[in-house]
């Protein structure tokens, strides 16, 4: 594995005989699960060679390449919501020579209804709320007749996926499995008479949004998330803390809002008086909810920008940088996205500048920090959470 945080690194793979040359980064959630449960499903999954294949949240991609050298006359459409895992699949694809995949970053959009697939492969995502969300679309992406294939680890879920596609159309049936994994299979993908309850749910049905109300230094705000967005269903305890920490520091300030979720804290900094504020995040159903939420708002001097880490934003310069930094991949805990981006952060700040976060007591940011900040200060803190600030 590089040890820079930008540099992808390179690695072999063999999917049912096939030699396949994968990229990654740190950063990129639970890779290990997703090889494992591509190794199984290219053994178990042969599409004919004229199917129209959707494959969902296949991260780096090692799977779609078996796929598209079995689709000699087919068409293979590769979705994700991950900024990370769609650079990585480009890549793979790329090192193995395949081409004419079609890469799309995952949206609150329909699915077109001219488009029909024989074939969604569908990846069990950490969220059982967007697995749920994913279900329904692949059910509208499938046409009549078409398959879908359910692909994942137990530790991601798959288990509680194929258990609510059994719900959803009482056709499921498992393929097989091994090393924690399962692939299952249905034909026919049709609805039945009373469809589980879950369907309606908003954020699930495909096209609708997750309500939320957040109280913000401002005032009560009301917004709307997606599923796969951290904290989706509610303001978290940390988030809320550092809110309560901002007082004046945003008046008249260009502010970034680094790993933005649906944008809460640039949202409460725009409230709070800044002139300008960025917000950048990798997950693309964030950056999805963040634009609808600042839309809703109308808060002109926002602007939302998929960026991994600070890379959308180098050139330009902040007064104040605020975050809630990731510490999770997957899963597991992983602080190699949130390091980087505080080695990085002085470089995007004004001189006289202040880069405030909230983290976990646990967390080792303090001591990153002061590597790279003159002056690194505890502004605030609480039973669970400390407010840092870099100068």
């Amino acid at each position: 594995m590089s040890a820079n945080y930008h540099a992808p690194f390179f690695f072999q793979a063999d999917l049912a005989g096939t030699m396949v040359e994968v990229a990654s980064k740190p950063g990129l959630a639970a890779a290990h699960l997703l090889l494992e449960a591509s190794e199984l499903a290219a053994n178990l999954i042969r599409p004919a060679a004229t199917e129209r294949v959707l494959l969902m949240g296949a991260g780096h991609g090692a799977l779609g390449v078996v796929l598209a050298r079995h689709l000699t006359r087919g068409h293979l459409v590769l979705i994700e919501n991950d900024l990370i895992a769609l650079r990585m699949a480009q890549l793979t694809f790329a090192a193995n020579q395949v081409s004419g995949v079609e890469l799309r970053g995952a949206n609150n959009a329909l699915p077109a209804v001219t488009e029909a697939f024989d074939r969604v492969i569908l990846f069990s995502p950490k969220s059982r709320a967007l697995g749920r969300r994913w279900l329904l679309e692949a059910q509208a992406y499938l046409r009549p007749e078409g398959i879908l294939n359910i692909v994942g680890a137990q530790a991601s879920g798959v288990r509680s996926l194929i258990a609510d596609a059994q719900a959803l159309t009482g056709k499921m049936h498992v393929l097989g499995y091994g090393k924690g994994c399962r692939v299952a299979e249905a034909h026919r993908m049709q609805p039945l008479a009373a469809p589980p309850a879950w369907t309606t749910l908003p954020g699930i049905m495909p096209g609708s949004w997750m309500p939320l109300t957040v109280d913000l230094p401002g005032g009560t705000c009301e917004l709307v998330s997606l599923p796969g967005v951290f904290s989706a269903e509610h303001l978290d305890a940390g988030t809320a803390f550092l809110l309560s920490q901002l007082g004046s520091r945003c008046t008249g300030k260009r502010v970034l809002d680094v790993g933005c979720g649906y944008g809460v804290i640039g949202i409460a900094a725009a409230q709070l008086g800044a002139k300008q504020v960025d917000l950048v995040d990798v997950n693309l159903l964030a950056l999805a909810a963040a634009h609808e939420n600042v839309e809703r708002l109308a808060l002109s001097q926002i602007a939302v920008r998929p960026s991994d880490g600070l890379e959308a934003v180098l050139g330009n310069a902040y007064d104040l940088i605020l975050s809630n930094p990731p510490f999770h991949t997957g899963k597991t805990i992983d602080t190699a996205m949130a390091e980087a981006f505080l080695r990085e952060a002085r470089s995007v700040l004004l001189p006289g500048g202040t880069l405030l976060i909230v983290a976990n007591r646990f967390l080792p940011y303090e001591r990153v920090m002061q590597a790279h900040f003159d002056t690194v200060t505890v502004a605030a803190a609480c039973e669970g959470y400390r407010v840092l600030a870099g100068s």
